[in-house]
């Protein structure tokens, strides 16, 4: 059986046609814009994790430093908190430590007190001690100086002053003077804290 012409070239056209159709089928012509979109978005993607890989490589040794000053800094300031076990013991702890600051500026204390223990923060419990005493102001601003270089770690948080003498121009003040422990050894402010939380 021969082929004719005619369907000779009706054969070449539908094998053009096909070869086309399989062509846009897989689109080696022309792309699906989302298979593009998709391809680019993906090698984006790809590249934001490479800059971020690096970067963190980059970052690592800084970190550590910096990981290695905040523990260096726990542990400077674990140190310089009050060595007593319980709260009623670091408040003996505050006053004992407070007279000898106050016997070292060469001031008499005419009264003291002990503020409620409160927790300061997550992790530590404050031990306030409110003291009053009659001195001059260089004294006075000499103490203050003393309470902020103690080797451990206090901290003022009320201040009264009031005019004592004109003449030697003494004041007198009222002083809250805290001092600082681990708030586990304050079992009752744990359970305070823990039932905030």
């Amino acid at each position: 059986m021969q082929v004719s012409d005619k369907d000779r070239r009706a054969l070449l056209i539908l094998g053009a046609a096909f070869v086309l159709f399989l062509l846009f089928q897989t689109d080696l012509i022309f792309p699906a814009p989302d298979a593009s979109a998709s391809a680019s978005q993906s090698i984006e993607a790809e590249e934001n994790q490479l800059l971020l890989a690096q970067t963190q490589v980059r970052q690592e040794p800084l970190l550590s430093s910096e990981n290695q000053a905040v523990r260096a800094l726990e542990e400077s300031l674990e140190a310089r908190l009050l060595k007593s076990e319980t709260a009623a013991l670091a408040q003996a702890e505050m006053r004992e430590r407070v007279g000898e600051l106050l016997q070292g500026a060469g001031i008499s204390m005419r009264a003291s007190r002990f503020a409620p223990v409160e927790a300061e923060g997550d992790d530590f419990a404050q031990v306030p001690l409110v003291i009053d005493f009659d001195c001059d102001i260089t004294r006075f601003v000499n103490l203050l100086a003393d309470v902020a270089n103690a080797p451990e770690l206090l901290s003022t948080r009320e201040i009264k002053v009031s005019s004592s003498n004109q003449k030697t121009k003494s004041v007198r003040v009222e002083l809250t003077v805290s001092g600082y422990l681990p708030i586990s050894r304050t079992p009752g402010l744990v359970k305070k804290s823990g039932s905030r939380s």
